[in-house]
């Protein structure tokens, strides 16, 4: 059962990488206290999770939404592809049965649908499941809390009716899941640095 800080941080946490808060919000551990009908102790120590994780930046009155330049996102960015081409290579050499019939049942799944939402929502599992085939929950774990970084930040937003190419497409899942199956170390620095400079493009467009 999570403890009534846990359940503050989780909601917290996803309203911020969720980019419901305004970037000048002030987030006050009274006020929040109130909406939860909580002591301010727990929302404190929530907060400070928060801004452990680099979501937020302490100021006089309680918390504020850090704000990061393009420079701290690029880097972000690299650090992200940089630590995802690692888990892709872990994944290679210690999935399991049960992690490629997941993968697989995913690619299936994915061709099946029409929509964009959804196929980006397809591949993005895929995705995950991947980082999870890997079985580094260390890595994992450092992967968690930059993606709400990059989330937070402010990542490229995908134009209606396409997927972002950085998240590709359903081909390059199923040579990539054929390349697990097999057991073959996957290119993971070249896809790095092509994810990168795909970012890097957008993000100065």
């Amino acid at each position: 059962m999570k403890s009534t800080r846990d359940t503050i941080y989780d909601e917290l946490r996803h309203r911020l990488t969720a980019g419901r808060y305004p970037q000048d919000a002030s987030l006050v551990p009274l006020a929040l206290g109130e909406e939860f009908a909580v002591s301010r102790t727990p929302v404190r120590e929530a907060l400070a999770l928060l801004e452990r994780d680099g979501l937020l930046v302490s100021t006089r009155r309680g918390f504020a939404v850090r704000q990061r330049s393009d420079e701290e996102m690029l880097e972000l960015f690299e650090l992200r592809a940089a630590l995802d081409a690692l888990l892709a290579s872990s994944a290679a050499a210690r999935r399991s049965p049960v992690d490629l019939a997941r993968l697989n049942a995913l690619l299936e799944h994915a061709g099946t649908l029409d929509d964009p939402g959804q196929i980006r929502h397809s591949l993005n599992e895929w995705h995950y499941t991947v980082r999870a085939a890997a079985h580094n929950t260390t890595v994992s774990s450092l992967l968690h809390t930059v993606d709400a970084q990059a989330a937070h930040a402010g990542t490229p937003r995908t134009r209606p009716g396409h997927v972002h190419p950085a998240e590709g497409t359903p081909g390059h899942r199923r040579r990539a899941a054929d390349g697990l199956t097999a057991g073959r170390d996957l290119p993971g620095p070249v896809a790095g640095c092509r994810t990168l400079s795909r970012l890097e493009s957008a993000l100065l467009s």
